[in-house]
């Protein structure tokens, strides 16, 4: 070991100018362990007063040459010299963001951070969200860019920690109170992040961790790694629930109950929609529940009653009373059957029958005796009360032998085929026994509220657990059975045309059988038909109940507490991202506060008193040194990095005083530093291999620049395709769309879609290779631009500058202002990065979507140009009944898919629209059935998406029915005179009063003119004629009997209403146009729509009917009425239909052009064509377009039984046991038609009394009745009413031998036979933001050309850099060897005071230094010779520089004819023209 200093030493630094020539200032020498006994350093520089001096260039000082850290102090340096260029006498330089307030406050905004993620997890996690997601701009930015925001801020300030963290560890290691190696201090890299976490670690020279360097590593993993890929899908917009605690208002029923049997026609109406087409009548009565309604007290108003509760998107959800109907039945077989003789009293004779016995399991036995020729025999169904079974029921009154015992069940059912050919063996005689239960319970309810549906659901569990008979004092059940069983009720309400054949059906099981289309073989067949017949059961009751909550919904409610749960659309909190984040985050505080603590200089000392980042700054680390001049001099011909740290690693460093000085090992004096073999090889071929040069670093490598720049355009490809794609297709493969559910310990933390992750993470990436190059260039670019071409006072700056502590757009508006272009662009190319991660956070949203396909389908249908073609019978006599009835009692057989009652259904009870139709248009249908689905897709969440409907656009004809409606011209409402007759009921031999339960009368009005149609008809010229023009007030030329509204004793108002067609010289239904009686009247003929209100009365008879004394529905008071004159349009249009596939239902549809007429509809009236061939001579076949059809239909349908025309002699009165297709209730007899347009105006029976809601609800109700006659009962193959197979014609033999005349449609040949389906399959897509995506690209596209920009000036800079420039060695060797760079730098006492003049050049290029030996490095050259007597060689660069590149203007043209400067380095200093020769041996400190 080498002894210590025994005492201070000091020497004395010769001042610059003449007014401090004296001024002294000694600096104590302390505490070191030299390796020889006399230190050397280089003279600080002095001038004389006497001497000439030359003037120095002045460098702006840009930046700051030190900074003072409020919380630590330098320990004192093992060296202590004067050094001018300090900016305090202690070294304490940190870079800014290690200074305690800028990493505080970097610390600051990471507690900011993770605060204000908590709270937004806290308050999102409590199940609220954080704001609605109204998808407005300022949404989109909340939720995808501003977390992304603050985490690359973030991300950048840690970046800028971790570099300047990682710069100044070498420092750190230097100042180190016994130094450094040299591999760890002078030849000390800032390597990549993963080489500085390794780094951190103990080695095996190091022997402790680096705990500065590795919080900071650590710190900054988590922002790029967690925290910027995390922010990504931080925010997503979900549906949240709020629930809050309300008042409900509920139905008051008490004064109401018991319930009673006392259906209106409504009651079967809705039940009939409901079981037949399955229409929600009122969301509070479901198939197995009638439910007391509740509505929100603070809403106010009446009890919202029907299928649509509000249109809010809400739930609601209280207790309240539930009613139900349990049925449970067993099966009764058939045990015994045979054929018989039935000996009746009523006959003389035997009568055939057949014998059955049913038995069920429990023992409950049937005996039957049904007589062949009765209704059962031909096959039927008969449901009936247990205690009220009787065989007349169902035998056509006769009371055949029949025997039920054993059986406490209520109800009995049982149903048989024809038995007419049946033999023992082969009998089908099934039934079913069934016990009814009738509960009520206080269970919770849920209503759900959407815009366009209402559902209600009870809690089962607990209603099951609560639930009670129901007591008689809530329902009169007895009663309730009475009316469900009676026999002809549901035959009134289901009644069959008279041609029309179907299967017998007794009590409710018409109702039943009609669901089965009254097939005996489909019911039999049915496994669900106990299901059935207890679904029916239960909506009677329940529609029971909703007549009671009518009558109580105007009356005083009951308040009962509940909650109301609104969904709304908002931005929420992934639970999972939010959870890393904090943990992240977290992390990151503890980690900062530890670097807080560990680069204080107290505990991390730097010895700096400037940044060490200039190469000016650099210069004087070393320039007063001679041993660390002497260790760097001759490595200048070290290759690479590597092995100039492999030459550094035996030296070892100290930095103190603001000098780096050499400890060991020992070189001795006058020798030059020993090199390796492979150093000596490296020096001898340094001129020949310079050109080819070391890359700058691995990431400024042209081939990795290359990389980049491809992987740059393959992002930049890959983005513009995706966004085609997602544009034109869509993005929703597994691959996009699949989102991980992420759960720990059964608690779901929500999911997280990888595509937000994959993209940031691949913008992180390239935002850390770009801030590679960026960190690169802006290491190197001052001494480019010194090697660029020598510098003068213009650019001088170029020694002093440094862009280490600049970055992003600060480090750009630098670059610019010094035309440093290529780094502007890189630095440029920095803050797009940093753009590029926020934009590629927020490039992708999962969401529905649709994916499209086109798919090719046959057209099998087309509108309809041939009439349809029914069979009929002769009209041989008016007895016979009309020939039309056969054809118009085929649209009144199905009820299960009647259009009268869809029509109906839809306007009065919201029924939805039939398949291909929309909004009165109808469109012809296509078969989609064959049309493509695609694969289930696999969204995650640990299930399969199931596959949704899809969506089909096609191009199809469409078709509708509209009215043009006007008042009548010649009729005179406000005369009542003339529609209205005035009767004397005084007088007892016209007229008889049947009921005296109400207050007698003496005068009455009645509809119509005795003196034409015997008060039936409206005439419609201005002097009434049987022979002129007239409508009826009913349907037919019938009276009214029906209905007076009457409570308890007291009349009120009521109203008819029909539609009727406008006839002429006597004609009558269904003789309605045509030449019909020999007068003209062509299609389409007009029809009278009518309102009647009044005070109806029905107590009156009279005694001139020739039937009987029948009541007559007569007015208490003179009624007001409202006429319309209609006349019905059918026009077709072209349209382009958005249609579900599932179902047909349409969702979209555009008409192109306006609608015509069409032309087919009218062309045929019931037409007779007589087959020659035919087995009965009576046979015909009929012609009707399908406009005749339908409206000839639509005025007989309320009225079924003149269908087949009229057959009476005298006037008729309405039947009452008609009652399938219109209302009679009290107050109320409508046909349906009627009943429709009063529910569009909220059942206000004097809004109609207008004629223009007349004329608006009429053309409504119109355009559906038309839709469902055309879009129901349609088959793909026969077509429809208004639909036929493509190309259909009427049989050329329709008329045959008979008649000559062929008759044949003229059809168009089919065309094309395909038609393009454009599908939208409804898919879970990755949907792609334009802006987002536009962003991307053009940061992308920056990139791009700055990449190239940056590739092709590289190679140039290889040439002027030939070494990395990565460590403190890679730029000191640029210097030892640079006397005269050295000397200037140490003869300033401030740097910003140094001056040059205009002559004079420092350059970074090739040069002889004093020993003669070429080498690379910094140097300062002059132009012009100074003439003195002993003056020194000028520096002299080579003419055959090696430089590929040199500059091109005069100046640096002309430095290449310099003489070479040999003089030893040491002598340099003796007394010449410029510099005074040392005086004392103490100022000389370097052996000569």
């Amino acid at each position: 070991m080498h002894a210590p200093f025994a005492q201070k030493a000091s020497y004395r630094v010769l001042s610059h100018t003449s007014e401090d020539l004296h001024a002294e200032q000694t600096f104590p020498l302390e505490d070191i362990q030299p390796w020889r006994d006399s230190s050397h350093q280089y003279l600080q520089g002095a001038s004389s007063r006497n001497t000439e001096y030359t003037p120095a260039p002045v460098w702006d000082n840009e930046e700051s040459s030190g900074a003072q850290d409020g919380g630590g102090t330098a320990n004192k340096g093992m060296y202590e010299s004067s050094d001018p260029n300090r900016s305090s006498t202690k070294p304490d330089w940190l870079p800014y963001t290690l200074r305690w307030h800028c990493l505080a406050l970097i610390l600051a905004f990471t507690v900011l951070l993770e605060i204000l993620v908590a709270i937004a997890h806290g308050v999102s996690a409590r199940g609220v969200g954080l704001v609605t997601d109204d998808g407005s701009g300022n949404i989109v930015v909340l939720s995808k860019f501003v977390p992304t925001l603050f985490a690359v801020i973030h991300g950048i300030l840690l970046s800028i920690l971790l570099n300047d963290v990682r710069r100044t560890q070498p420092f750190a290691n230097l100042a180190s109170p016994s130094g450094a190696v040299g591999k760890l201090s002078i030849a000390w890299t800032a390597n990549p992040w993963w080489e500085t976490l390794i780094a951190s670690f103990p080695k095996r020279r190091t022997k402790s961790t680096n705990w500065a360097m590795l919080c900071a590593t650590v710190a900054f993993m988590f922002s790029f790694l967690l925290v910027s890929p995390f922010s990504s899908t931080f925010l997503v917009s979900e549906d949240v629930r709020f629930t809050q605690d309300v008042t409900f208002s509920q139905l008051d029923i008490a004064p109401a109950l018991p319930l009673r049997g006392n259906p209106l026609a409504t009651t079967y109406f809705r039940t009939a929609s409901n079981v037949l087409q399955h229409v929600t009548t009122s969301a509070w009565i479901t198939d197995k529940y009638a439910v007391l309604p509740f509505w929100p007290s603070e809403a106010g108003g009446s009890a919202p009653l029907g299928p649509i509760i509000s249109d809010s998107v809400q739930t609601w959800t209280a207790k309240t009373t539930v009613f139900s109907v349990e049925m449970t039945c067993e099966k009764m077989d058939l045990v015994e059957s045979r054929p018989m003789d039935w000996h009746s009293p009523e006959f003389t004779v035997p009568v055939e029958a057949y014998l059955a016995r049913l038995m069920s399991p429990s023992g409950c036995t049937l005996n039957l005796t049904l007589p062949l020729g009765t209704d059962i025999a031909g096959g039927g169904a008969v449901w009936s009360d247990m205690q009220k079974f009787n065989s007349s029921d169902f035998s056509d009154g006769f009371n055949s032998p029949w025997d039920l015992h054993d059986c406490p069940q209520d109800d009995i059912f049982f149903m048989t085929k024809r038995l007419y050919d049946a033999t023992a063996k082969n009998a089908t005689i099934v039934g079913q026994t069934c016990y009814t239960h009738y509960y009520k319970g206080e269970p919770s309810v849920t209503v759900s509220l959407a815009n366009t549906s209402s559902s209600v659901e009870i809690n089962e569990p607990e209603y099951m657990s609560t639930r009670e008979p129901i007591p008689r004092t809530v329902a009169d059940l007895p009663s309730f059975e009475r009316v469900f069983m009676n026999v002809t009720s549901w035959n009134i309400h289901l009644k069959k045309p008279a041609s029309a054949k179907r299967a017998f059906a007794s009590g409710p099981a018409v109702l039943l059988s009609a669901v089965y289309d009254f097939s005996i073989e489909d019911m039999m067949s049915d496994a669900a038909l106990t299901q059935n017949m207890g679904r029916i059961k239960q909506r009677f009751f329940g529609e029971l109940w909703r007549d009671v909550f009518d009558r109580a919904s105007d009356r005083h409610t009951m308040p009962e507490p509940g909650t109301i749960a609104e969904t709304k659309r908002r931005i929420v909190v992934v639970p999972a991202a939010a959870i890393i984040l904090e943990v992240s985050l977290f992390l990151q505080i503890i980690l900062l506060s530890s670097v807080l603590v560990a680069t204080r200089l107290t505990r991390r000392p730097l010895g700096l008193f400037f940044d060490p980042a200039p190469p000016i700054r650099v210069a004087q680390l070393i320039s007063s040194d001679a041993s660390t001049l002497q260790s760097l001099e001759n490595l200048h011909g070290a290759a690479t990095s590597k092995e100039l740290a492999l030459s550094l690693s035996e030296k070892k460093y100290l930095l103190s005083n603001g000098q780096i000085h050499l400890i060991g090992p020992e070189i001795p004096e006058g020798q030059p530093t020993k090199l390796t073999p492979r150093t000596h090889e490296l020096r001898h071929n340094a001129l020949s291999d310079s050109v080819r040069g070391e890359n700058q670093s691995f990431a400024f490598s042209v081939w990795m620049l290359i990389s980049l720049i491809l992987l740059l355009a393959a992002a930049l490809i890959t983005i513009a395709y995706l966004y085609w794609f997602s544009d034109a297709i869509g993005l929703y493969q597994t691959a996009f769309v699949y989102a991980f559910d992420v759960s720990v310990g059964g608690f779901d933390l929500g999911d997280v879609n990888p595509a937000s992750l994959v993209t940031t993470l691949v913008a992180v990436s390239i935002g850390l290779w770009w801030g590679a190059l960026d960190s690169v260039l802006r290491r190197v670019q001052p001494y480019l631009a010194l090697a660029k071409k020598p510098i003068s006072r213009s650019g001088s700056e170029a020694v002093y500058i440094s862009y280490g502590s600049s970055y992003l757009l600060w480090a750009t508006l630098r670059a610019v202002k010094r035309s440093h272009w290529i780094l502007a662009l890189v630095c440029t190319g920095a803050f797009l990065a940093e753009i590029f991660t926020i934009a590629m956070s927020s490039l992708w949203t999962r969401e529905n979507g649709a994916l499209p396909s086109v798919f090719e389908v046959p057209r099998q249908l087309e509108l309809r140009h041939a009439p349809q073609l029914s069979p009929g019978t002769i009209q041989f006599t008016t007895a016979a009944g009309n020939y039309k009835q056969n054809a118009l009692a085929e649209l009144f057989g199905n009820m299960r898919t009647s259009w009268i009652y869809g029509a109906a259904i839809q306007t009065s009870l919201n029924g939805s629209e039939p398949a291909w139709s929309s909004d009165g248009w109808s469109f012809v249908p296509y078969d989609l059935s064959s049309v493509p689905s695609i694969a289930r897709q696999n969204i995650g969440n640990r299930t399969e998406v199931p596959m949704s409907s899809t969506n089909a656009t096609l191009a199809t004809p469409g078709i509708r029915g509209r009215l043009e409606c006007s008042p009548h011209q010649h009729l005179a409402l406000e005369k009542t005179s003339s529609w209205l007759t005035e009767w004397d009921l005084t007088n007892t031999t016209q007229w008889r009063k049947l009921d005296n339960s109400s207050r007698s009368l003496t005068r009455a009005f009645e509809l119509g003119l005795a003196t034409l149609g015997d008060n039936t008809l409206l005439p419609l010229d201005d002097k009434p004629d049987i022979y002129g023009n007239y409508t009826s007030f009913f349907a037919q030329d019938k009276r009214f009997q029906c209905c007076e509204n009457k409570t308890h004793g007291r009349r009120g108002m009521g109203s008819v209403g029909y539609w009727s067609p406008n006839l002429h010289n006597m004609s009558t239904y269904p003789d309605i146009a045509g030449n019909s009686r020999d007068v003209p009247r062509p299609w389409p003929t007009n029809f009278t729509v009518k309102w009647i209100h009044g005070l109806p009365v029905e107590s009156y008879c009279s005694m001139e009917d020739p039937y009987g004394c029948r009541p007559r529905l007569l007015w208490a008071e003179k009624p007001r009425m409202s006429a319309l004159n209609c006349m019905p349009i059918i026009e077709t249009a072209e349209a382009t239909v958005t249609v579900d596939v599932a179902d047909g239902h349409v969702m979209d549809y555009v008409l192109h052009g306006e609608p015509v007429p069409d032309s087919h509809a009218w062309s045929y009236d019931f037409v007779q064509h007589q087959y020659n061939g035919s087995e009965s001579v009576w046979a015909i076949n009929i012609t009707t377009s399908h406009g005749v059809l339908f409206v000839t239909g639509l005025f007989g349908a309320s009225d079924i039984d003149s269908v087949a025309g009229n057959m009476a002699y005298s006037t008729q009165s309405e039947n009452l046991l008609d009652q399938t297709f219109n209302i009679r209730m009290p107050g109320l007899n409508v046909d349906l038609m009627s009943y429709s347009m009063l529910s569009l105006v909220n059942y206000n029976h004097e809004a109609l009394l207008d004629p223009d809601m007349l004329a608006r609800t009429a053309q409504k109700t119109f355009s559906a009745l038309f839709q469902s006659y055309a879009s129901r009962n349609v088959s793909l193959s026969t077509g429809g009413y208004v639909f036929q197979p493509v190309g259909e014609t009427l049989p050329a033999d329709l008329d045959g031998p008979v008649n000559k005349t062929t008759r044949a449609v003229d059809t168009p040949p089919p065309g094309n036979t395909t038609v393009p389906v454009y599908l939208s399959h409804p898919v879970k897509l990755l949907r792609i933001s334009k802006p987002a995506a536009w962003l991307c690209l053009i940061i992308l596209a920056y990139l791009v050309l700055a990449g190239m920009a940056l590739a092709m000036a590289s190679r140039k800079y290889r040439t002027m850099l030939p070494r990395q420039i990565n460590s403190i060695a890679d730029a000191a060797v640029l210097m030892a060897g640079s006397h005269r760079f050295l000397s200037l730098v140490q003869e300033t006492r401030e740097v910003k005071n140094i001056r040059l003049d205009p002559n004079t050049r420092i350059r970074l290029g090739w040069f002889n230094d004093w020993k003669g030996t070429r080498r690379w490095g910094v140097e300062v050259v002059g132009e012009e010779q100074q003439q003195s007597t002993n003056k020194p060689n000028e520096v002299k660069f080579d003419d055959h520089d090696p430089d590929p590149d040199p500059p091109s203007d005069s100046t640096s043209t002309s430095l290449v004819n310099n003489n070479v400067d040999e003089t030893p380095f040491s002598d340099y200093f003796q007394e010449t023209d410029y510099y005074r020769r040392f005086n004392t041996d103490q100022d000389s400190l370097i052996h000569r």
